[in-house]
C-alpha cells in the first residue's frame, strides 16, 4: 500500500433495507454524480467500474464485493477520501446477520492488513460516514461507535429479520 491510511469509514447505500443492490448499481449513481476512477487503477481492479468511490460492497447476503483498489483515494467522504479506506453496506439502518460477520471480519482483516504494510502498532479508527465534521445525514443508518463498544457483534435494533429480505439476489 502506497498511500498513508488513518481511518475506515463506514457508510450505507440508503436503499430500501433488504433489496438487492450491486457494485454496478453505485458505479452508475457515482457517475451521475460526477465521480471517475483514473484508467490506471481501473487496469488494476474492476475496469468495468469507471466511477465507485467506495473501496468495498457489502451485499445483503453477506458477499463482499471489490470497489476501488486500496491504494486508490476513494470517493466516499469529502476531506477525508486521500487517507481512508470506505466501505458500504447496501441498505438504510437495518442489515442482514451475514452482513454484520461480513463487515466485522472485513474491518478486522483491513486494519491488520493496513497495520502490517504500513508498520504501525496502531490500526486505523473506524467511523461512520455520520460521524466526520459537517455531514448531515445518518450514513450508515447506526452508530459505528455502538457497535464498535458492542464488540462489532450486530446491533439488535439493526439487524434485519428474514421476512424483511427481497428474494432478488
Amino acid at each position: 500500500m502506497t498511500r498513508q491510511i488513518k481511518s475506515i469509514i463506514i457508510h450505507c447505500t440508503a436503499t430500501p433495507n433488504g433489496k438487492h443492490f450491486s457494485v454496478s448499481d453505485i458505479d452508475r449513481w457515482h457517475h451521475e454524480r460526477g465521480f471517475k476512477r483514473s484508467a490506471e487503477f481501473r487496469q488494476w481492479q474492476n475496469p468495468d467500474l469507471a466511477a465507485i468511490g467506495y473501496h468495498f460492497v457489502i451485499y445483503t447476503n453477506g458477499t463482499v464485493a471489490t470497489g476501488r483498489h486500496l491504494d486508490e483515494v476513494g470517493a466516499h467522504a469529502q476531506g477525508y477520501n486521500s487517507k481512508s479506506l470506505g466501505i458500504c453496506l447496501i441498505g438504510t439502518n437495518k442489515f442482514t446477520l451475514e452482513q454484520w460477520v461480513a463487515l466485522r471480519d472485513n474491518v478486522c482483516k483491513l486494519q491488520e492488513h493496513v497495520m502490517l504494510l504500513q508498520g504501525d502498532s496502531h490500526p486505523p479508527i473506524v467511523l461512520g460516514h455520520r460521524d466526520l465534521p459537517n455531514v448531515k445525514k445518518a450514513c450508515p443508518g447506526f452508530s459505528v461507535t455502538n457497535w464498535l463498544g458492542n464488540d462489532m457483534q450486530p446491533l439488535p435494533a439493526h439487524v434485519l429479520g428474514n421476512e424483511e429480505i427481497a428474494d432478488d439476489e
